[in-house]
Protein backbone atom coordinates (compact mmCIF):
# COMPACT_ATOMS: atom_id res chain seq x y z
CA UNK A 1 0.00 0.00 0.00
CA UNK A 2 1.17 3.20 -0.92
CA UNK A 3 2.46 5.27 1.88
CA UNK A 4 -0.26 8.45 0.88
CA UNK A 5 -2.91 5.79 0.94
CA UNK A 6 -1.97 4.91 4.44
CA UNK A 7 -1.82 8.86 5.76
CA UNK A 8 -5.03 9.42 4.20
CA UNK A 9 -6.82 6.18 5.83
CA UNK A 10 -5.20 7.16 9.31
CA UNK A 11 -6.39 11.37 8.96
CA UNK A 12 -10.03 9.60 8.02
CA UNK A 13 -9.68 7.83 10.97
CA UNK A 14 -8.55 10.00 13.55
CA UNK A 15 -11.14 12.61 12.10
CA UNK A 16 -14.20 9.74 13.08
CA UNK A 17 -12.40 9.47 16.31
CA UNK A 18 -12.29 13.20 17.25
CA UNK A 19 -16.08 13.67 16.06
CA UNK A 20 -17.13 10.35 18.05
CA UNK A 21 -15.38 11.89 21.14
CA UNK A 22 -16.87 14.74 20.97
CA UNK A 23 -20.48 13.56 20.23
CA UNK A 24 -19.96 11.08 23.46
CA UNK A 25 -18.99 14.25 25.37
CA UNK A 26 -22.39 15.95 24.50
CA UNK A 27 -24.44 13.56 24.82
CA UNK A 28 -22.87 12.92 28.52
CA UNK A 29 -22.94 16.37 29.14
CA UNK A 30 -26.59 17.49 28.25
CA UNK A 31 -27.53 14.28 30.53
CA UNK A 32 -26.09 15.26 33.56
CA UNK A 33 -27.41 19.24 33.16
CA UNK A 34 -29.41 20.25 36.17
CA UNK A 35 -32.46 20.37 35.75
CA UNK A 36 -34.72 23.57 35.29
CA UNK A 37 -38.19 23.13 37.63
CA UNK A 38 -41.37 24.75 36.19
CA UNK A 39 -41.75 28.58 37.46
CA UNK A 40 -44.15 27.64 40.19
CA UNK A 41 -42.09 25.92 42.36
CA UNK A 42 -38.97 27.98 43.00
CA UNK A 43 -39.21 31.16 44.87
CA UNK A 44 -40.71 29.47 48.09
CA UNK A 45 -40.81 26.64 50.45
CA UNK A 46 -43.74 24.19 50.25
CA UNK A 47 -44.49 20.35 51.06
CA UNK A 48 -47.47 19.70 48.32
CA UNK A 49 -48.98 15.71 49.52
CA UNK A 50 -50.10 14.20 46.09
CA UNK A 51 -51.73 10.87 45.49
CA UNK A 52 -50.14 8.24 42.35
CA UNK A 53 -53.52 10.37 40.07
CA UNK A 54 -52.18 13.66 40.84
CA UNK A 55 -48.03 12.32 40.24
CA UNK A 56 -49.47 10.87 37.16
CA UNK A 57 -51.24 13.85 35.80
CA UNK A 58 -47.79 15.69 36.44
CA UNK A 59 -46.27 13.35 34.05
CA UNK A 60 -48.75 12.88 31.75
CA UNK A 61 -48.71 17.26 31.76
CA UNK A 62 -44.28 16.97 31.41
CA UNK A 63 -43.87 18.84 34.27
CA UNK A 64 -40.62 19.44 35.68
CA UNK A 65 -40.54 19.20 39.78
CA UNK A 66 -39.14 17.91 42.16
CA UNK A 67 -40.95 14.68 44.66
CA UNK A 68 -40.54 12.95 47.96
CA UNK A 69 -41.12 9.34 48.13
CA UNK A 70 -41.71 9.22 51.79
CA UNK A 71 -43.70 6.63 54.31
CA UNK A 72 -44.57 6.74 57.64
CA UNK A 73 -43.19 5.64 60.56
CA UNK A 74 -39.18 5.11 59.50
CA UNK A 75 -37.07 6.72 60.79
CA UNK A 76 -34.43 7.21 57.87
CA UNK A 77 -37.66 9.00 56.29
CA UNK A 78 -38.44 11.35 59.35
CA UNK A 79 -34.54 12.02 59.71
CA UNK A 80 -34.59 12.70 55.37
CA UNK A 81 -38.05 15.22 56.18
CA UNK A 82 -35.87 17.15 58.73
CA UNK A 83 -32.98 17.62 56.65
CA UNK A 84 -35.32 18.88 53.75
CA UNK A 85 -36.93 21.49 56.28
CA UNK A 86 -33.82 22.99 57.09
CA UNK A 87 -32.13 23.19 53.27
CA UNK A 88 -31.61 26.66 52.32
CA UNK A 89 -33.05 26.37 48.79
CA UNK A 90 -36.30 28.10 48.25
CA UNK A 91 -37.96 25.10 46.20
CA UNK A 92 -41.45 23.48 46.59
CA UNK A 93 -41.58 19.76 46.43
CA UNK A 94 -44.26 16.99 46.42
CA UNK A 95 -44.48 14.34 48.64
CA UNK A 96 -46.09 10.60 47.63
CA UNK A 97 -46.20 8.23 49.89
CA UNK A 98 -45.01 4.62 49.37
CA UNK A 99 -47.56 2.65 48.92
CA UNK A 100 -48.93 5.06 46.33
CA UNK A 101 -45.41 5.65 44.56
CA UNK A 102 -45.22 1.44 43.75
CA UNK A 103 -48.68 2.61 41.62
CA UNK A 104 -46.91 4.50 39.60
CA UNK A 105 -43.42 4.88 37.25
CA UNK A 106 -41.42 5.78 40.44
CA UNK A 107 -41.60 2.04 41.17
CA UNK A 108 -38.81 1.89 38.08
CA UNK A 109 -36.65 3.88 39.30
CA UNK A 110 -37.12 4.16 43.43
CA UNK A 111 -36.91 0.75 45.13
CA UNK A 112 -36.58 1.26 48.57
CA UNK A 113 -37.77 4.42 50.38
CA UNK A 114 -37.20 7.41 51.40
CA UNK A 115 -35.64 8.85 47.86
CA UNK A 116 -36.21 11.78 46.36
CA UNK A 117 -36.70 11.93 42.22
CA UNK A 118 -35.99 15.02 39.97
CA UNK A 119 -38.60 14.79 37.04
CA UNK A 120 -37.65 16.43 34.14
CA UNK A 121 -40.89 16.88 31.47
CA UNK A 122 -42.22 13.99 32.71
CA UNK A 123 -39.64 11.94 32.98
CA UNK A 124 -37.61 10.76 36.18
CA UNK A 125 -33.90 12.15 35.25
CA UNK A 126 -32.19 11.81 38.70
CA UNK A 127 -33.18 9.94 41.97
CA UNK A 128 -31.25 8.76 45.20
CA UNK A 129 -31.28 5.25 45.96
CA UNK A 130 -31.86 4.32 49.34
CA UNK A 131 -30.11 0.66 49.14
CA UNK A 132 -26.94 2.27 47.68
CA UNK A 133 -23.70 2.91 49.26
CA UNK A 134 -22.69 5.74 47.02
CA UNK A 135 -26.04 7.54 47.98
CA UNK A 136 -25.69 7.05 51.98
CA UNK A 137 -23.97 10.37 52.78
CA UNK A 138 -26.89 12.19 50.80
CA UNK A 139 -29.27 10.27 53.90
CA UNK A 140 -27.19 11.09 56.40
CA UNK A 141 -26.01 14.78 56.48
CA UNK A 142 -27.57 17.83 55.29
CA UNK A 143 -24.60 19.38 53.69
CA UNK A 144 -24.03 16.30 51.14
CA UNK A 145 -28.13 16.83 50.70
CA UNK A 146 -27.64 20.09 49.54
CA UNK A 147 -24.42 19.59 47.21
CA UNK A 148 -26.86 16.82 45.75
CA UNK A 149 -29.83 19.14 45.29
CA UNK A 150 -27.63 21.68 44.04
CA UNK A 151 -26.51 19.38 41.58
CA UNK A 152 -29.27 18.15 40.23
CA UNK A 153 -32.00 21.28 40.40
CA UNK A 154 -31.17 24.74 38.70
CA UNK A 155 -31.68 27.45 40.38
Amino acid sequence: MKKSTILKILVITIVVAIIFAAGALTIFWANNLPVTLDQQYYDHVEIIDINKDEYNELIADKKSFLIMIDNAGCTTTEKMREMMRGLPQQVTYYRIFWPEAKETNLKDYVKYFPSLAVVEKGTVKYYLRADSDDDAKYYNNAADLKSWLDSKIAH
